[in-house]
């Protein structure tokens, strides 16, 4: 391996240092997770030296090996900091590396050597299956950087080939078939060595690559991401200021500030007023939109009645609601009914669910609200009698600018935000919304909140909402 550096290459075959800096952290990282393996390997390589050869040069193996692990674990250390702005820092810990990965190869061929040619004699399975269970842990494991790569494999080929050769030479030409056998063996296991070496270092770069990739188009996203939050709350302020100005004259020409107004006049000047609502809602849910995803709205907790925040949202609603011709009921709530909650965030998810039971449902019908509870929790409840919600459609409905696309939802308009934010807004408080089949035709939406007084109620919410079902089905 050759290694060089200056102001723009330091490493192996010219990497760039960046790269090579990341190869020795993601060496060292490795290194660090496999140390109780490599403990346990040689804990066997002592067993073993134990057994084949005797006290003496088990206790030699133990200080080697007590070197190494004190040494590699210094080396990991200094690596897992490794910078590409320090050259000189990074040349010395490629180079402790190198010491390192030759003086830990030398230790485990000592032992595969020493037990395969030991004085008692015996059989070169057990040593040799030891130096096959290291090379492919360094096969799997050492992929980070193929100089180290390639000292711990040719130390290891070396031995491998060192002990069948040796038997041969030993026997000259009256060697046996088996001699001959484990010969072409230790071929083929160094072969499959070298092999899995490759494919290790293959899917590592090709790992890293898309690794890379994906930091790229994730900085891409986060970037754009950043961008629209910007383009969008600098539009929405900008356009809010005059939008109000434009209302305000609106409504004081409608409310007969400028004297009486021909009817086509007043007509024309309904029209606008209607658009202009609807445009300044939709740079309000913008503008929530842009705080919640950018975790910069807040929430002022407090105990919230249940029963009053109903009735508020009940009488804001109302006039929308003749409007469209649907009659606004609620079922009497328990004044008990207590939960911990921004009031205004939360009415705002009542007035969402209320204005969409309202748009979708047909001139004439009714929207019920209710509350129910247990002693843990509170649920709200807005049933209509509309065309209803696809149960498939649970997951798009919550999305961002979703609406489900059919003339008769879409005649009313809508931005697509409100059942988003509501999400949002409920996932602030803990809590849950969602929407179940109405029996009569149409939709239940719903929102859970933990309740803060325990006292027991007379009903479930499975019971009160089934009084409700039967009430809404009734009326159908």
């Amino acid at each position: 391996m050759r290694f060089h550096f200056n102001n723009t290459l330091i490493g192996q075959t010219g990497e760039a240092p960046e790269t090579l800096a990341a190869y020795v952290r993601d060496y060292a990282e490795r290194g660090l997770v496999l140390g109780s393996k490599r403990l346990l390997i040689f804990a066997a390589a002592l067993v073993l030296q134990v057994f084949y050869i005797g006290v003496v040069f088990a206790a030699i193996l133990l200080v080697l090996i007590i070197i190494v692990e004190i040494f590699d674990g210094r080396t990991f250390a200094l690596a897992k900091h490794a910078h590409a702005n320090n050259p000189k820092i990074l040349q010395k810990t490629l180079r402790r590396i190198h010491f390192s990965a030759l003086y830990g190869s030398a230790v485990v061929s000592f032992f595969t050597l020493s037990v395969a040619f030991a004085p008692a004699g015996g059989t070169t399975f057990m040593p040799m299956l030891f130096l096959l269970a290291a090379s492919v842990f360094v096969a799997m494991s050492c992929h980070q950087l193929v100089s180290v790569l390639v000292i711990r494999l040719t130390f290891y080929c070396a031995t491998f080939l060192a002990i069948p050769l040796t038997a041969l030479i030993a026997a000259g030409r009256v060697a046996t078939p088996e001699m001959w056998l484990n010969f072409f063996a230790s071929l083929l296991v160094l072969y499959f060595v070298i092999d899995c070496s490759i494919i290790g270092l293959r899917y590592y770069r090709t790992n890293r690559l898309q690794l890379a990739q994906l930091r790229v188009e994730n900085d891409r996203a986060n970037a754009a991401l950043a961008a629209k939050t910007e383009f969008l709350s600098t539009v929405s302020h900008e356009l809010r200021t005059p939008l109000t100005s434009i209302r305000a004259a609106l409504d004081m020409s409608l409310a007969g500030a400028l004297g009486p107004l021909p009817d086509k006049s007043s007509q024309v000047l309904g029209i606008a007023q209607r658009n202009a609502t609807r445009l300044s809602k939709l740079i309000d849910e913008l503008l929530d939109l842009q705080k919640l995803e950018a975790g910069m709205m807040k929430f002022d907790f407090c105990d919230v009645q249940i029963a009053a925040l109903v009735e508020d949202a009940i009488t804001d609603n109302t006039a929308y609601a003749d409007n469209l011709g649907i009659s606004l009921t609620m079922i009497p709530i328990d004044t008990d009914l207590t939960v911990s909650a921004d009031p205004m965030r939360l009415e705002q998810v009542i007035t969402n669910l209320l204005s969409n039971a309202a748009k979708f449902s047909e001139r004439g019908n009714e929207v019920t609200l209710s509350a129910s509870a247990t002693p843990e929790q509170v649920r709200i409840s807005v049933a209509d009698n509309g065309p209803g919600v696809d149960p498939n459609a649970r997951e798009r409905i919550f999305d961002s600018f979703s609406q489900l696309d059919t003339t008769d939802i879409r005649k009313h308009g809508g931005t697509g935000l409100g059942l988003n934010i509501s999400k949002r807004i409920m996932e602030a408080h803990e809590g849950l919304i969602d929407f179940a089949a109405n029996p009569g035709g149409g939709t239940i939406f719903f929102i859970e909140l933990a309740r803060l007084n325990a006292d027991p109620v007379h009903a479930t919410p499975h019971q009160i909402d089934a009084e409700l079902l039967l009430k809404t089905a009734s009326r159908a």
